[in-house]
């Protein structure tokens, strides 16, 4: 016999979770939305607190000890703050760890600007979006799931909404003969079987006949207007079964890519100056930590001043927050044991990479009325993003590739920005044919190569977390630890703020 629940979780796998909320609202019920989380109760003035890393973790720690009243100075090795959470725009430059310069050509608007790091905000990520409300950081919606966009199939890229209507309307099809059938043994009374097949026709854009023959949503073959419109035909059900089609049409049915998504206006980086601003002097941008060592009753932490040639500084701070990524913390001189040393240097870090394009026209929107979302290619480029913002504008920036690991990063980390331009050029082409004469000025990161990154973010094993998780969270004498990789939300703002919170949590107790 088949429960409710074994129902809703076989529509969910064959149908995605619309389909499931689909049936679970035809049947009566939903689930609750989880609480809202926020930063621990710190005791009022603290002893002085160094914190070394000025990425999202780092900031979020110095910020809520300066509100608590604790001496605190926060040291950041580059000559911004944010780490991984970075914008570029015209007249930057990003330098790889090979030193080879890439300088920003792109005209000077607001619109124009490249997130290659974190670029979007889940609604649900309560944690990252309340320092954007508490520090009046601007946001907007930022479409991640636009139907117009394309899907690059066996015979060419296909409409999103071609795709998500045939998905729909075959599974819904095979679900509503099976209920017709009697194939389905289930506690589920007449009452409950009619609720469905009429969830399912509605699901489905099924006909009379419980057939899926085609509808409006996969698109027009010709608009309606003083004349009625014709559906675009149907797609062959064994095309659905190509995975960059059904994976690209699923792709926003994950809880942290489904609308609403967020971002901030004029780009991402716009979090990271709101929480500098918030810190003020306690903020020292360019000073890159060399050494750690404890001492009675705290730790030594030498530095070196960037801005000055490297003039060597001392600090001797009662506590330290190293809110480094894994792979820099690692290498670095100090006594961490030997254990930790040995668990930081196994965690893998994604070798994800973005490349971004200025265009002089917005052929996406012109041509294919693309209003921000994602492509989805089944080439290395793997994703291109449309802006969400700077609609009708004369000029755009577009994400030409998103990749995040595997032989295609490896094979991005491994080229010269001219060669990655050149191989997202002729990747595009699959999907806007005429892509070459479009796109312009490339600009690309792979985050492997960036010197105070080395990787884009971790990716667990089941037998690290098992191993090593808890050890790496734990404090190790004057020694507390954050980052977005001490998280079960690795490579979202959100893990780096969970995180904080929880190193500031350990500093209380200590």
């Amino acid at each position: 016999m088949t429960s409710r629940r074994g129902l809703l979780e076989g529509i969910a796998a064959a149908g995605g979770i619309n389909a499931a909320v689909a049936a679970l609202g035809a049947l009566g019920g939903l689930a609750p939305t989880p609480a809202q989380a926020a930063a621990p109760v710190l005791p009022r003035g603290g002893k002085p607190v160094l914190v070394v890393g000025g990425g999202i973790a780092g900031l979020v720690v110095a910020l809520e000890l300066k509100h608590a009243g604790w001496p605190v100075k926060l040291l950041e090795a580059s000559d911004r703050p944010g780490g991984r959470c970075l914008t570029l725009r015209a007249g930057d430059t990003v330098r790889e760890a090979d030193g080879t310069p890439q300088k920003v050509g792109w005209a000077s608007a607001p619109h124009l600007y490249m997130n290659p790091g974190p670029a979007r905000i889940p609604h649900h990520h309560r944690g990252i979006l309340g320092y954007c409300k508490q520090l009046g950081v601007a946001l907007e919606p930022l479409v991640n799931e636009n139907r117009a966009a394309l899907a690059e199939g066996p015979d060419g890229p296909v409409p999103l909404r071609q795709v998500n209507a045939g998905l729909r309307g075959v599974v819904a099809e095979l679900a509503a003969k099976g209920l017709e059938r009697g194939t389905l043994e289930a506690p589920l009374t007449d009452a409950d079987l009619e609720a469905l097949r009429a969830m399912l026709r509605g699901f489905g854009a099924l006909d009379h006949e419980w057939r899926w023959r085609g509808s409006s949503r996969g698109g027009w073959a010709e608009r309606p207007g003083i004349e009625d419109g014709k559906p675009t035909p149907p797609l062959d059900p064994r095309a659905l079964l190509d995975p960059v089609l059904w994976r690209g049409a699923n792709f926003a049915e994950g809880i942290d890519y489904a609308a609403t998504m967020l971002q901030p206006v004029g780009g991402i980086d716009s979090i990271a100056r709101a929480l500098a601003k918030a810190l003020g002097p306690s903020l020292v941008l360019n000073a890159e930590v060399t050494s750690l060592r404890r001492l009675p009753g705290g730790a030594r932490v030498v530095w070196r001043d960037r801005r000055r040639g490297g003039k060597q500084q001392v600090e001797t701070p009662a506590q330290v927050v190293l809110a480094l990524p894994a792979p820099v913390l690692a290498t670095l001189d100090s006594d961490l044991s030997a254990p930790r040393r040995d668990a930081l240097r196994d965690l893998f870090y994604a070798s994800a990479g973005k490349l971004a394009f200025q265009c002089d026209r917005r052929f996406w929107e012109d041509e294919h009325a693309i209003y921000g979302g994602i492509s989805f290619s089944a080439r290395d480029v793997n994703q291109l993003w449309y802006p969400s913002h700077g609609f009708h504008a004369p000029k755009g920036v577009l994400l030409g590739a998103y990749i995040w690991g595997g032989p295609a990063g490896a094979r991005f980390a491994g080229r010269t920005p001219d060669e990655r331009a050149a191989a997202a050029v002729a990747d595009g082409e699959a999907l806007h044919p005429g892509y070459a004469a479009q796109v312009s000025k490339p600009v690309s990161v792979a985050w492997g190569n960036m010197p105070f990154a080395r990787g884009a973010w971790v990716e667990w094993t089941e037998p690290q977390r098992a191993h090593s998780y808890a050890m790496l969270r734990a404090a190790e004498g004057p020694y507390h630890f954050a980052g977005e990789h001490l998280s079960h939300q690795t490579a979202w703002m959100e893990g780096a703020v969970i995180s904080a919170w929880s190193a500031l949590a350990g500093l209380a107790r200590a």
